[in-house]
């Protein structure tokens, strides 16, 4: 029942971001038009307190995936690998867009997309913030009902990884399509080879 829960909120969350059926919703309101983004960030935010406290509850047994000395040093590094994504993505992205804080219209934004970004964290991995996503989902100690809850959570990141990827082709075409042949989808040893080449010259 947890893992359906958890299934069923991944599954709105995504349906509430398609094109279709926000261009619907916006239709009901020219204030749910503007505020759209801020809307979707506050009911995602909003629906998940019951799910996470949930989750709490039943996590009260004994651990099924633990960290223990020497793998305790994988897990602070890929806590830090976790953190240096999200912040790099922060870079990298519209945040206030994202947040909903800034509301470029829809039309504007299909005629006139941003540019493609493909520097900074986004020249070692194309999505960064899923991949952080990942880390942090997996370097817990985590009991049964949390590894469940993780693996379907990280289902959703890597189908939502791939829906973003289609969308992102429709919108740049091939200037996309030469990135993504550049840059890994989410494990970025090309790019850390580059860096590490770069450092010793």
């Amino acid at each position: 029942m947890l893992a359906a829960a958890w299934g069923g909120w991944c599954a709105v969350h995504s349906l509430l971001a398609t094109r279709g059926v926000r261009r619907r919703l916006e239709g009901w309101s020219p204030l749910l038009s503007r505020w759209y983004r801020l809307a979707y960030n506050f009911f995602a935010a909003a629906s998940l307190v019951p799910l996470v406290m949930w989750l709490e509850a039943a996590a009260q047994g004994p651990p099924l995936l633990q960290w223990q000395w020497p793998w305790t040093l994988l897990q602070a590094a890929a806590w830090l690998a976790a953190l240096l994504l999200f912040l790099g993505g922060a870079r990298a992205y519209p945040l206030a867009e994202f947040l909903g804080l800034a509301t470029p219209s829809s039309a504007q934004d299909e005629k006139r997309p941003p540019p493609l970004v493909t520097t900074g964290v986004l020249g070692l991995v194309r999505h960064p913030w899923y991949l952080a996503g990942l880390l942090t989902l997996w370097a817990r100690t985590l009991s049964f009902p949390e590894v469940v809850v993780a693996a379907v959570i990280s289902v959703y990141l890597v189908i939502g990884a791939f829906l973003e990827e289609k969308r992102l082709l429709s919108v740049y075409g091939e200037a996309y399509r030469r990135y993504r042949r550049q840059v890994p989808m989410f494990v970025p040893v090309g790019g850390l080879l580059r860096l590490l080449k770069r450092g010793r010259e």
